[in-house]
């Protein structure tokens, strides 16, 4: 008795699975990934829960610029830990695939390999609209725990670097090791080629949203040596001590 009860059961959450992964994914998806930044928007959502396609949008002064198309599929091995998972693929100006893992409260995102025009930060960061950023930015990381308490390592990468108003462009290629725990992102810049060098570290606090670094910068050639001339205080070798403290 005991045995067909289980046995029914088993079949009724069978069927409670396949009614979820068979749903409109318009109906279901919007409720599922609500913790998206207010000024980034879903739009164009096709398919069902199990296996669909959408748009993601970026809202500006100017209206919504597109960031992605994104192909989404179920993963029903993140069931056994509770979660809804899927495998996610996007092409536009952000390509790249992850792995996601919704749970209570808690994102997890696994074998993410992202590549984006650093121009996207001026859409996404209002500070850095300023900058006019050029260049291709890549991101990897393993795994990233976001929720209550945030965690995980990863590497971003800055090729080709320019800004709308340095003298010289590419400034150079710069990667960042990072580590999210208690509440900040700590990093580590080098520089992998490039005339403008910079090295240093610094802390990305979630709660304020503050951004803080120290390192130095070396600038070759007159003119971008007359641009570090301008920035920071003498480290005594030929190079500039650059500490900054800043809302973002």
């Amino acid at each position: 008795m005991r045995r067909k009860a289980l046995y029914g059961l088993l079949a009724l959450g069978a069927y409670a699975v396949f009614l979820l992964v068979t749903a409109p994914a318009r109906v279901v998806l919007p409720d599922l990934i609500g913790g998206l930044p207010a000024f980034v928007r879903i739009a164009d959502i096709h398919g069902t829960v199990w296996d669909g396609r959408l748009a993601l949008f970026v809202s500006t002064n100017t209206g919504a610029d597109p960031l992605s198309r994104v192909r989404f599929r179920f993963t029903p091995l993140a069931l056994i830990e509770g979660r809804a998972g899927y495998d996610v693929h996007f092409t536009g100006a952000v390509q790249g695939h992850m792995r996601i893992a919704f749970g209570r409260k808690v994102q997890a995102f696994s074998d993410l390999a992202i590549t984006a025009p650093a121009g996207t930060l001026a859409a996404l960061i209002p500070a850095a609209q300023n900058f006019g950023p050029g260049g291709d930015l890549a991101l990897h990381a393993r795994t990233l725990i976001w929720g209550p308490h945030p965690s995980g390592h990863g590497t971003l990468t800055w090729d080709q670097a320019a800004l709308v108003s340095a003298p010289v462009n590419p400034l150079g290629s710069y990667t960042a090791r990072f580590v999210l725990a208690s509440q900040a992102l700590s990093y580590r810049i080098r520089t992998l080629t490039g005339p403008l060098r910079v090295t240093g570290h610094g802390r990305y606090r979630l709660a304020p949203g503050v951004l803080s670094f120290t390192g130095d910068v070396r600038g070759r050639g007159l003119r971008l040596g007359g641009l570090v001339d301008n920035i920071g205080i003498p480290d005594g070798h030929g190079g500039r001590r650059l500490t900054f403290r800043m809302p973002l």
